[in-house]
């Protein structure tokens, strides 16, 4: 475990601390939060497929293929890497 320590304008730290008042939660817990929803959506693997371009041999692309390329393609924030794995398995079978 790391700790990570920055300095923030009192005024934004105030609002920080009212909204996790409200919330009843501790400012650490919506920081993490925040931290895990942001480094989700930046996972390189997934980035350099995203920016992958999309061909197919010379030929067409079916709609079926297209939908599939856009479901991939959704960027989802939460849950496993098994939970979404599964998730494009069901609809892989449907």
């Amino acid at each position: 475990m790391k700790t990570l320590s920055f300095k923030i304008d009192d005024e934004l730290h105030q609002g920080l601390k009212i909204g996790a008042a409200i919330e009843g939660r501790p400012i650490a817990d919506i920081m993490k939060d925040l931290i895990k929803k942001w480094v989700k959506g930046r996972d390189p693997f997934i980035h350099k497929l995203k920016s992958m371009p999309i061909t197919a041999d010379d030929e067409e692309l079916s709609e079926e293929d297209l939908e599939d390329i856009a479901f991939a393609l959704k960027e989802k924030n939460e849950g496993s890497w098994e939970n979404l794995k599964a998730e494009i398995l069901v609809k892989q079978r449907t």
